[in-house]
């Protein structure tokens, strides 16, 4: 409660200070006013042709707007060591001699604004090295003089607008090392040189002026953060406008240029730009700005905005704006959206394509709707262009030809084909170049505001996909067989592409890769002295092991089959067959056992009665074990 008891007797104890210090003081000047000791004091509106006498020394701000000084001579300021601010407008001066401000060293801000100045002589502020605000706006200013504000090192912001500037030379603004701020709107500058801008601006005003693109000088100002441009006769932004030196951008002003096209690439570089001002232009439609991952504000009222599939993005983007922040899209066309917003349409498509001049035949004419589609260079009157932006919209408006009327109505119309998904009339000039053995170069051109593509490539019934963002006209297709040919077909993209089955052969072609198959032996070049020798080394090698492979495999079909086991117990074998026994054939083994002692095997060939086979069992004598049994093959 104390704080605020004293706030008030601060607030009542002002205008009673100002009080006492009102003209009666006998230090003031007279015609002027003074308050809170002299600090300020105001002598505007007094018909003054000079400095009035007795100005305090302890003066901070001096207010001399609107009297009659036609001339500052030098030394029309006394010492003033204390003086920081001085008001100077609208006093009808036209000139200002060198040597005028010698007693003001310490001056923060002037102003001559309003005023007839028509240049500003070299040496005017040369003792002003405090400066930071000089304000000369609203004057006659048509030239700027070669170092004319070389001397004012401190300062930081420059107020040239509305003066008759027509353009800003190299060593114009030479010597400002801490120039901020650049105003230079509704002056007639129609071209600014490409060093005439301090690297140091972080705000730059030239709207209102006779500039029919965004000067080059702009693209060397990496600090800029402020960018107004608005009311220039520009009419196309390109990848080119604003360079890629513009990192610091914040805020772009774009308003009233008449501007009919921007291109897919024109916004590329400005990544961290907040607010994109574009009213009251021509634009009917504008490329995705998703390069802009900080774009917060934007606005676009006032164009002429058509409403088709190449603004989709835009309606997404509005969506997720919230509705206070969002500037309102309206439709010019086609007229059966005109005057709707752009967040409420529920479908964007686009008008169909592909023209086609040719007459048809009457009894095509007579059982065909077909709908007909004025030419683009033939103007029409108001009722046939809204016939026509409906027939865009709606995509199945028809108009039946008389038979006996074809070939004049076709003469002067064009009769559009069916809605082509391929967008075939966008594609031109496909060229494919080979890149080492598996990589293709594939280019192409293309018309409309497009930024990206579908190109597919398909060798035999093997077909991919490539999908090219960023308005790129040239892509190479890497990982290819060699020696293989490739169909190569471009395609806009476009909300109807999964329908694109058949590409035109405009917006396609066929290149064969680099090389041989993998499949493939190189039996066109000739082989040396080496290569012979190696060939000859690899035949007698295969020739060798396959008739190793025979002889292997004929002994073993020759080699009789022998199975007959015994225990020698005493080493001394006991039944040998002779040599030229016959083939045993590999039927099961019999095994007879009679006792402990005695084991006897017998073969199946003593089943075979032709054969003279002692089949008898032999009866061995009766042994101690000597040595260990070992297995002998008869």
């Amino acid at each position: 409660m104390s704080r605020l008891w004293i706030m008030v007797l601060v607030l009542l104890w002002i205008p009673v200070m100002a009080i006492a210090q009102l003209p009666g003081n006998v230090q003031c000047p007279v015609n002027c006013s003074c308050f809170f000791s002299q600090w300020f004091v105001r002598c505007s509106n007094a018909s003054l042709s000079s400095l009035p006498p007795g100005i305090p020394n302890a003066t901070v701000e001096l207010d001399l707007q609107h009297n009659q000084f036609s001339t500052l001579s030098a030394g029309f300021f006394p010492e003033l060591a204390e003086i920081s601010i001085i008001y100077l407008g609208s006093s009808g001066i036209h000139q200002v001699e060198p040597g005028a401000f010698q007693g003001v060293k310490n001056l923060y801000h002037l102003h001559l604004d309003n005023n007839l100045l028509e240049q500003v002589p070299e040496g005017v502020f040369e003792n002003l090295t405090n400066l930071i605000f000089l304000h000369l706006e609203h004057n006659q200013i048509a030239h700027l003089l070669p170092g004319g504000f070389s001397s004012l090192k401190q300062l930081s912001v420059l107020d040239l607008s509305n003066n008759l500037l027509l353009e800003l030379s190299d060593q114009a603004l030479h010597g400002l090392p801490r120039l901020r701020r650049l105003y230079l709107s509704a002056n007639h500058i129609t071209n600014v040189s490409s060093k005439a801008l301090p690297g140091t601006l972080r705000a730059l005003s030239l709207d209102g002026n006779q500039l029919a693109s965004v000067p080059a000088a702009i693209r060397t100002s990496p600090m800029l953060s402020t960018l107004q441009l608005s009311g220039n006769p520009i009419r196309k932004l390109t990848s080119l406008s604003f360079g890629r030196r513009l990192r610091s951008l914040r805020q772009l002003f774009l308003d009233s240029l008449a501007l009919e096209q921007i291109t897919n690439l024109a916004f590329t570089r400005l990544r961290w730009l907040e607010l994109l001002s574009l009213r009251n232009n021509s634009l009917e439609s504008l490329p995705p700005l998703s390069s802009l991952k900080s774009l917060s504000t934007l606005y676009l009222t006032g164009n002429k905005w058509r409403c088709d599939c190449k603004l989709i993005w835009l309606r997404t983007w509005q969506k997720k704006v919230l509705r206070k922040e969002r500037s309102p899209v309206e439709c010019s066309s086609p007229g059966a959206l005109q005057g709707q917003l752009l967040v409420d349409v529920e479908k964007l498509t686009c008008p169909p394509f592909g023209t086609d001049s040719t007459t048809l035949s009457p009894a095509e004419n007579t059982n065909t709707p077909t709908a007909i589609a004025p030419p683009r260079d033939i103007p029409l009157p108001g009722a046939a262009t809204t016939a026509t932006a409906m027939t865009s919209a709606a995509l199945i408006t028809t108009r039946r030809l008389p038979s006996s009327t074809t070939h004049s109505a076709t003469s002067l119309h064009h009769v559009p084909e069916r809605w082509d998904p391929c967008l075939a009339d966008h594609i031109s000039s496909v060229s494919i170049r080979t890149k080492g053995d598996t990589s293709l170069v594939v280019s192409w051109s293309f018309s409309g505001d497009h930024d990206q593509f579908e190109v597919r490539y398909t060798a035999g019934r093997d077909e991919q996909v490539l999908r090219v963002v960023g308005g790129l006209a040239e892509v190479t297709l890497h990982d290819l067989r060699r020696g293989t040919e490739y169909r190569v077909c471009v395609i806009p993209q476009n909300e109807n592409l999964l329908e694109c089955q058949a590409p035109a052969a405009r917006q396609c072609t066929a290149e064969r890769t680099a090389g041989l198959p993998s499949d493939t032996q190189p039996v066109h070049a000739p082989l040396g002295h080496s290569h012979s020798a190696v060939g000859f080394g690899v035949t007698v090698a295969l020739l060798a092991l396959a008739a190793l492979a025979l002889a292997v495999t004929y002994r073993l079909r020759t080699r009789p089959i022998q199975f007959q086991r015994y225990y020698d117990e005493d080493g001394s074998p006991l039944h040998r067959r002779s040599s030229n026994q016959a083939k045993m054939t590999t039927d099961p083994v019999d095994e007879s056992m009679e006792d402990e002692d005695r084991h006897s095997y017998v073969t199946a060939a003593g089943r075979c009665p032709e054969e003279k086979v002692d089949c008898t069992v032999s009866a061995p004598p009766r042994l101690t074990l000597t040595s260990t049994p070992t297995y002998v093959t008869l």
